[in-house]
């Protein structure tokens, strides 16, 4: 039975009950103890409210009410997941939510499904699940919405996982879903009566959601408009080519600032060490990753042969020249300079550092094939002092500075021109910098621009500018300060406009929906856990 849930469509008119009567429990009475202003206002401002009586509970509302690290303002005790008032569900109920999205998310994804990375969204979900069950049944009671035996009965009457083959529905298949799912059809009956007063409650919030042809105009300009711009960098990190720091200079600096530099050879003396190096030769007879044994071996024989000339004296950088198939070494003796470990191939590496200088190996093989080396020095690590990299930081950090004094001069110096009424065009002309003009962009959550990569504001001014204008502002990304202006604009006509309501109108008014009841249900919710009523623990559920 794990994963099934009853399915509420439009044709079950209102909710449920039969051979059995739902349960009238104390326990799942909330008080009426608190009110809380939107429920009020519902109260005063819909007249009614009190004359309505909600049948249609199909609706389905896909919506994310997330759940932040920690346990809230209150932390239900043992082993309580979620307790609004005196209402309470257990780690069994979550366990139960956990599966049934599983199940759904494994239907509606196939072969996509991928078990790790849906796990931490199902828990979240299921805790979120959970936690909107409590909220808005309560939220519903507090508005006098309320199920009826009848309607309890149609609709778990009218389930088809309740239907035997004759069509009739059977009491000894609900007996075991129930028992099986809850514990109990006393259980079941609190679960699925607080499902339909969160549905009804549902149906009654986004009923009164309407949508206008401006919303839904503004909703396709947003999506549909283009804009054009040009952009100018300045780097901030680094001077111009033609710019020159003075020793002078940097000693006046260093003498400013030697207790900062020496913090910061501090910070940084591993990376002026010098490791330990040894200078080698080699020569490479290739080997095909895809070769056979008799390609490998007959490949090993002719480095073997190549070692064996070696051995009997004749001179390395010939037979390196004459065999070796290294492109970039052969005809310079197979030299591969000074290298140290992690710059070359390991094998090749392990072979060079365990020999000594003047010393043949045997034959080596590495990734590229069979390797004859030999070390021609051998040179032992040195830690570096700071007198013999104090200049080396001064010169670094007054470059440093002087690039960022440099690109706040400039950028302040194409503000000045633009609110003086020149475009940013003309003011970098003037300061001799190149404008960048990336593809047309739209509006999209990550912000990105091509060659600025994630630049979220910056692609939103570049909406809010008309053709031609430009912006004075200055946008630091990184080590770079951004200028924009707008080149061009489009957007959808007129007619485009009214082509695409009809196709947008049931979209945006689904969207609209969802905002409406998950902004009602957070603040329900947060008043609801300011006052203590609703605890939440995350920490059990999550492990976090």
């Amino acid at each position: 039975m794990v994963g099934h849930h009853i399915s509420l469509g439009p044709e079950h008119a209102g909710l449920v009950s039969s051979a059995f009567d739902p349960i009238q429990d104390p326990e799942w009475i909330i008080p009426d103890q608190l009110r809380f202003p939107l429920l009020d206002t519902f109260r005063k401002g819909q007249r009614w409210l009190s004359l309505i009586f909600v049948s249609v509970i199909g609706l389905v509302f896909v919506f994310f009410l997330g759940i932040g690290g920690g346990s809230g303002p209150g932390t239900p005790s043992g082993n309580f997941i979620v307790q609004l008032d005196e209402v309470k569900l257990t780690s069994r109920d979550f366990e139960r939510e956990k599966v049934n999205l599983e199940a759904r998310l494994r239907q509606e994804l196939g072969d996509a499904y991928d078990k790790v990375v849906a796990r931490t969204y199902i828990e979240s979900q299921a805790l979120g699940n959970l936690t909107n069950s409590l909220v808005l049944a309560s939220a519903a009671e507090e508005l006098g919405l309320h199920t009826t035996q009848d309607e309890l009965r149609r609709v778990v009457q009218g389930s088809p996982i309740f239907i035997d083959e004759e069509g009739r529905f059977s009491p000894e298949a609900f007996e075991r879903f129930a028992s099986y799912e809850y514990g109990s059809q006393r259980a079941f009956i609190r679960n699925f009566t607080r499902g339909l007063l969160g549905q009804k409650l549902v149906q009654l919030i986004v009923g009164q959601t309407v949508i206008s042809d401006a919303e839904i105009d503004l909703r396709t300009r947003y999506e549909l408009e283009e804009t054009r711009i040009a952009y100018v960098a300045i780097d901030s990190a680094a001077l111009p080519d033609d710019a020159t720091v003075e020793d002078a200079d940097v000693d006046v600096y260093f003498q400013k600032h030697e207790d900062e530099l020496r913090a910061v050879f501090s910070e940084r003396e591993g990376d002026f060490a010098t490791p330990a190096r040894v200078r080698a030769r080699h020569i490479l007879v290739l080997v095909d990753p895809e070769a056979s044994d008799e390609q490998v071996a007959s490949s090993r024989e002719r480095a073997e042969a190549a070692r064996e000339r070696i051995e009997g004296g004749e001179d390395f950088a010939e037979v390196s020249a004459a065999v070796s198939e290294d492109i970039g070494t052969a005809q310079d003796g197979g030299d591969l300079g000074l290298f140290a470990r992690g710059d070359n191939d390991a094998a090749v590496e392990d072979a060079a550092f365990a020999m000594m200088p003047g010393e043949l190996s045997s034959v080596v093989r590495s990734a590229y094939g069979f390797h004859v080396i030999r070390v021609d020095e051998k040179v032992d690590p040195e830690s570096a002092s700071f007198d013999s990299k104090r200049l080396e930081l001064a010169r670094e950090a007054l470059m440093q500075t002087r690039a960022r004094e440099h690109a706040q001069q400039v950028s302040l110096r194409l503000v000045d021109a633009i609110e003086s009424g020149a475009s940013l065009e003309d003011a970098a002309r003037e300061e001799g910098l190149v404008l960048e003009r990336p593809a047309s962009l739209k509006r999209r959550p990550d912000g990105f621009i091509s060659g600025l990569g994630a630049a979220t504001d910056v692609l939103t001014t570049a909406f809010t500018l008309e053709a031609g204008e430009s912006s004075p502002e200055i946008f630091e990304l990184g080590d770079r300060r951004i200028l924009i202006q707008v080149l061009e604009r489009s957007g959808p006509t007129q007619d485009e406009l009214a082509i695409e309501r009809s196709t947008r109108r049931g979209r945006t008014l689904l969207e609209k929906e969802n905002r409406t009841l998950q902004a009602w249900i957070n603040d329900y919710r947060s008043q609801l856990e300011t006052s203590g009523r609703l605890m939440i623990n995350t920490e059990f559920a999550l492990g976090s």
